[in-house]
């Protein structure tokens, strides 16, 4: 089975629904209403964004509101979002237990670790996978890879996901970002200014796998994580991706590591059906 099956079966099996703004029915007490959804991320938030304009652009309606983080570029001074992460703590102070919110916090540390060419090409195995490694590459141990990313998450973004986790009696879902871009090239023409800062126009990109080796294991941290505090995850679309488990060029935003307001669709279509199910199990109430 391709990674792209196995992603369309969890997906397929994941719980998921679309929130109509409907006021409930006499039928139904306020506890039946469809949940509020919100959603409170970094730069991954911004193809969901995009997704709800286009929504309603088109006249349509979204299943959740959402919050991108306020902060000021280290370098240009400008500012981009429009909410602290404390003011967010405290906007779902409220919420109910029936009601759901979405964490994109951070979400790029594997593009950091992996995405430039090293100097010295290096490499690591995962536990219990076939891997090819080119010859002549320093191989890292697993272990050390892995602690060393674990700790940098944890006193990252994993702050940030748990301190929204103690805020809110609201079920809480941290959505992985989309997977890396399998082409080189077009990485290499249309990477972030802290790329081209780094050097990656003289040293190259990395090799594909090697990305998605630090993507893997990102999500595999992210998901022992936020398992050990109570915290959902929400896998990308397998739709948005192709057979090899990359992100799909279909969905490729102008950069190296983001996706489009495509792929915000999709995931858009996740939340639509958590939604729909957590409706109906109010209902059942």
């Amino acid at each position: 089975m391709t990674f792209k099956a196995k992603a369309n079966n969890a997906e397929a099996g994941a719980s998921g629904g679309i929130l109509r703004g409907r006021k409930p029915s006499g039928r139904h007490s306020p506890s039946a209403a469809a949940p509020t959804v919100l959603l409170f991320g970094d730069s991954h938030s911004d193809a969901i964004q995009r997704a709800v304009a286009r929504r309603l652009t088109k006249g349509g309606v979204a299943p959740l509101k959402v919050h991108r983080l306020l902060k000021k570029h280290w370098k240009s001074g400008v500012v981009v979002g429009d909410t602290t992460l404390e003011d967010f703590l405290g906007i779902i102070g409220g919420l109910r237990a029936s009601d759901i919110v979405l964490s994109m916090v951070g979400g790029n540390q594997h593009a950091v670790f992996s995405t430039i060419q090293h100097p010295v090409p290096f490499d690591f195995l995962e536990p219990g996978a076939e891997a090819v490694i080119a010859p002549a590459v320093e191989i890292i141990p697993h272990r050390v890879v892995a602690s060393f990313f674990a700790d940098w998450l944890k006193k990252g973004d994993g702050r940030s996901i748990e301190a929204i986790r103690n805020a809110t009696k609201a079920r809480v879902i941290h959505v992985i970002p989309p997977p890396p871009k399998a082409d080189n090239a077009f990485i290499n023409a249309h990477h972030e200014t802290v790329f081209a800062r780094e050097g990656i126009s003289a040293q190259g990109v990395s090799p594909p796998a090697l990305r998605m080796r630090f993507w893997r294991l990102q999500t595999r941290l992210l998901a022992k994580f936020c398992k050990s505090i109570g915290v959902e995850v929400l896998m990308p679309p397998g739709r948005t991706l192709d057979e090899e488990g990359f992100l799909g060029k279909d969905f490729y935003a102008k950069d190296a590591t983001h996706a489009n307001s495509a792929y915000g669709e999709f995931v858009l279509r996740e939340v639509d059906k958590l939604v729909r199910r957590a409706t109906k199990v109010q209902r059942s109430k």
